[in-house]
């Protein structure tokens, strides 16, 4: 008789995605390097005009009710996300969704729909995120260079692709900041499990497993508030596209992003000592005994 506990199916599905890690990531790799040569010009557009329209956005709000009425659908779903992450995610991954939520909003704002700084405040990224990658004993850092590659790709994604939310800078905007939100908990839930001595590919797994809801919650949230703000009067015609969006993250990140992580260098932060989750454990022995209790 096989004692061992069988996993689920969201457990396999996942193991199943490290697996097949490698092609996934060469897909990645050609379908990013296509979208730079074809696209370039225009991905490079949804930043600029995405910057450009939340400086607008900002410079006509006058007070927090103005601020409100601008974005109410938006807000909503920001903070359910924030508190999904919180309850179903634990502590550090709420913590990492409203402060990368903040930076994302930020960064619009600093970049000011200025055309050149696209490119530099790119490269300056890759680099930065390259050498936290490769020197930083940090879970962030193991995220952040997979996290921008994807990016790219995923901005591709929203270009490319037909039947998405319009207009597509918006829908660029909201998806990057969640994916980035994302990435983060999802970091720091990893590397909270490396902590407690879980092996590489167990912490990632565990991980993906414990965002899993979130992610499909505040994803669905997203797209959803974007297309009551962009025509809340006629929104059947908004409810395909906002299925397809949606489709094109979770899909964008749970079979692309997350296998792309597992390269990272995640084992030089697992401890060397593994923890036991006594409760669990005087559960099963609890369990062992009244079954073997029922036997006689």
């Amino acid at each position: 008789m096989d004692l061992r506990e069988k996993p689920g199916k969201v457990q396999t599905f996942f193991e199943w995605m490290l697996r097949f890690r490698l092609i996934t990531l060469l897909m990645v790799i050609i379908a990013t390097v296509s979208f730079m040569v074809t696209k370039g010009s225009n991905i490079a557009t949804l930043p600029i005009a995405s910057s450009e329209r939340c400086g607008m956005w900002f410079a006509n709000i006058e007070n927090i009710q103005g601020l409100w009425e601008s974005s109410k659908y938006l807000m909503v779903a920001a903070i359910s996300s924030i508190i999904m992450f919180f309850v179903f995610g634990g502590v550090r991954a709420g913590i990492a969704t409203l402060v990368s939520m903040l930076l994302s909003f930020a960064s619009l704002f600093v970049l000011g729909g200025d055309e050149s700084l696209v490119l530099p405040v790119l490269g300056a990224l890759l680099v930065l995120a390259l050498i936290l990658f490769i020197f930083v004993k940090l879970s962030i850092a193991c995220a952040l260079f997979p996290f921008l590659i994807q990016w790219i790709f995923l901005s591709g994604l929203i270009w490319v692709l037909p039947k998405t939310l319009e207009p597509n800078f918006m829908l660029w905007t909201i998806l990057s900041t969640l994916g980035f939100s994302v990435s983060m908990s999802f970091a720091l839930v990893a590397g909270k499990f490396l902590g407690e001595g879980v092996p590489q590919a167990g912490a990632l797994v565990k991980s993906a497993k414990k965002i899993l809801f979130p992610v499909l919650g505040s994803s669905l949230l997203a797209v959803s508030a974007l297309a009551f703000d962009m025509n809340a009067s006629n929104i059947k015609q908004n409810i395909l596209p906002a299925c397809i969006s949606f489709v094109i993250f979770v899909v964008w990140f749970f079979v692309f992003l997350f296998p792309s992580m597992s390269f990272a260098p995640w084992e030089r932060m697992r401890s060397g000592t593994r923890r036991v989750d006594l409760n669990s454990k005087k559960k099963s022995s609890i369990k062992g005994k009244s079954s073997g209790k029922s036997k006689k």
